[in-house]
């Protein structure tokens, strides 16, 4: 009975474990805040140098390709999704976190309810991913 017990322990605690590695990520920018680029390139840096699977960007804006480098970002591990239209940013995102081939998922989106965030933490919980959600109030 105990060698039972300390087996579901030991897989609890790896659940447990997992489910702190995945999950979403809010950030919160004022109009006012400096350049979007600025704050996100050194995280995007540091990811692609570290991670196993793609780091996937869903952004409106065109990103320079010398510019992305210029802050050490190896090109070959991001994944740039060039979207506007917030529905469709959700569905890229939630996507690209179910599907298990990203590490990190990043997305400008904005207007997301409790509801769809929930949704987009389940996805990364189901691709063993990350979701980091940048928006502007």
């Amino acid at each position: 009975m105990s060698h039972l017990k300390a087996q579901n322990n030991q897989a609890a605690g790896k659940q447990a474990q997992t489910a702190a590695h995945n999950g979403v990520t809010e950030l919160v920018l004022t109009k006012h805040s400096p350049d979007q680029l600025m704050l996100l390139m050194p995280m995007i840096a540091h990811l692609s140098r570290t991670a196993d699977r793609w780091i996937t960007w869903v952004t409106p804006d065109a990103v320079d390709r010398s510019v992305i480098e210029s802050y050490g970002v190896d090109t070959h591990k991001l994944r740039i999704i060039h979207e506007s239209e917030q529905k469709t940013v959700a569905k890229i995102m939630w996507d690209a976190l179910s599907n298990g081939t990203s590490h990190t998922v990043i997305g400008t989106i904005s207007g997301l309810s409790e509801k769809s965030i929930g949704y987009m933490e389940q996805a990364a919980s189901k691709g063993n991913a990350k979701a980091l959600l940048v928006r502007y109030r």
